[in-house]
């Protein structure tokens, strides 16, 4: 019986870990990584990145300042969306749901030399009531590959860049209701 709960309690410390790590390597340039619940596409300098971070300095971003950037976020995500823009009336309100996003990291420096991590968020989870009603997650794979665009979906759909050295979240925008 001791034995079973000694094991019970490392599978439960394993699974629990604060750290990121790789899963899937689906290209040269992308890894998808998790920690607890979690999962995202980090890309690397070189990785496609449509329509954004155009004549930049760009790096690939470590596990350990994507965790930073996670922290920053949670930090300071709700001062941020204190607006709430095309968020409620049937769309997630962000900063009590930022478990049910998939993201994509990239990471660049400003022009002061600073690093900043571009995040997208993707909704990735449903409801019980939203899986009643015949609603279906993207079960797609690109998102591992290149940039996801989509255009309205409210709040299912956002962004924001993170400054690792300030904190400062900047840049925050959330898909419109169309």
């Amino acid at each position: 019986m001791k034995k079973t709960y000694i094991l019970l309690f490392t599978f439960f410390l394993f699974s629990c870990s604060s750290e990121f790590k790789v899963i899937e390597k689906p290209t040269e340039y992308s890894e998808i990584i998790k920690r607890r619940q979690i999962v995202g596409a980090k890309f690397s300098e070189n990785g496609d990145c449509f329509m954004c971070l155009q004549n930049v300095k760009r790096f690939t971003p470590s596990l350990e300042e994507i965790k930073n950037a996670e922290k920053i976020l949670r930090k300071n995500i709700r001062k941020t969306n204190s607006k709430k823009l095309n968020q409620g009336n049937g769309c997630p309100i962000i900063h009590k749901n930022l478990n049910i996003y998939r993201r994509q990291y990239w990471g660049y420096y400003n022009e002061k030399n600073e690093k900043v991590i571009y995040v997208t968020f993707n909704k990735n989870k449903l409801k019980l009531s939203e899986k009643i009603k015949g609603f279906t997650r993207d079960e797609n794979d690109n998102w591992k590959k290149e940039r996801e665009n989509v255009y309205d979906g409210c709040s299912n759909h956002w962004e924001i860049k993170i400054n690792l050295k300030t904190e400062e979240l900047f840049e925050f925008g959330v898909n419109g209701l169309g």
